[in-house]
């Protein structure tokens, strides 16, 4: 077992675990009330909530990513069809760029009279 070892620690240790599990509070927002440090408060949450077994309010859980399989059938149509128009828009404007850069290179063996593309089957 942890043991408060600072006199801060023992004499805030019950006022940060209400603020934190009542009032819903994160340990910046208490570190700010109380005269004590960001590492002083999480401490004390972190102590108490393995002493009790216990999960602070204030612990944001990630949401969990719906697999298709698990949507209905209409809307894993329509998530589907979202995401075949966005990759046609990514292809169309990969393919424009590609046009592009190809007319920046013939415009550039033009003016300087330079090869700048490879020519097939030359030695390497």
């Amino acid at each position: 077992m942890y043991q408060l070892h600072t006199e801060k620690q023992r004499l805030y240790f019950n006022e940060v675990i209400r603020l934190h599990y009542e009032e819903g509070m994160g340990e910046d927002r208490i570190s700010r009330i109380l005269p004590i440090g960001h590492t002083i408060a999480s401490r004390c949450i972190a102590i108490f909530a393995k002493e009790k077994g216990r999960i602070s309010k204030g612990t944001v859980m990630r949401k969990r990513k719906v697999k298709p399989d698990s949507l209905p059938q209409s809307e894993q149509n329509e998530a589907l069809k979202k995401k075949v128009k966005s990759l046609e828009a990514k292809l169309l404007q990969a393919e424009i760029k590609a046009e592009a850069y190809d007319e920046m290179i013939k415009i550039a063996e033009a003016r300087y009279r330079i090869p700048i593309r490879k020519k097939t089957g030359a030695k390497q």
